[in-house]
């Protein structure tokens, strides 16, 4: 008689966070509600964050009407956004996303901003490995990073996460249309 065999069943990765948000040291990263977007609104508006974020030119009236459209996004796989808040206050910190998701290669890439408020105490580096994390405990095999090609600050932030520099992407799109080359990095599980 023949032993049975095992059965691997791969399960399809897909977007998503615990309704409690994920735990990372002091922060919180967890799903924007109604009472975030004051808090969100500023990088938003800011050319110089948006820029770098590559966020949509979103106002305050905009940035509440989309939060309705979150659900959809993220069981999609194009976009699960989550706020960065302070454990202790709960106050808006900056965000991360985990975006793209290509479920059959198990790859997605993550995006993340820090409010200038906030800036200088590691915020950006904890979102960024978290992110990945996260990712890696849904079934993600590679996680990727583009940033603007000159952006210094966002590439130090990836290598303090652990993130390996890849080498330059050229001609990728950013939301207003335009495209810029960018510097893609990356991270894989036990890295």
């Amino acid at each position: 008689m023949e032993a049975p065999r095992s059965v691997s069943v791969e399960v399809t990765p897909r977007l998503s966070a615990p309704a409690e948000g994920i735990r990372a040291g002091e922060l919180r990263l967890r799903s924007p509600r109604r009472d975030d977007v004051d808090g969100l609104a500023p990088a938003f508006a800011d050319p110089e964050l948006r820029d770098a974020g590559n966020l949509p030119a979103f106002d305050r009236d905009q940035l509440a009407a989309n939060l309705d459209d979150l659900p959809m996004l993220a069981e999609s796989g194009r976009l699960l956004p989550l706020v960065a808040v302070e454990v202790a206050t709960d106050d808006v910190v900056g965000a991360g996303m985990l975006h793209h998701l290509d479920t059959e290669r198990r790859i997605v890439e993550i995006g993340y901003f820090v409010l200038p408020v906030a800036r200088g105490r590691g915020h950006a580096t904890t979102i960024a490995r978290t992110l990945a994390e996260h990712a890696f405990s849904l079934g993600i095999e590679r996680v990727a990073a583009y940033v603007n090609v000159g952006n210094v600050a966002s590439e130090r932030v990836l290598e303090r996460a652990g993130y390996t520099r890849e080498g330059v992407v050229r001609s990728m799109p950013k939301p207003d249309g335009r495209r810029v080359d960018k510097t893609l990095f990356s991270l894989l599980p036990g890295e």
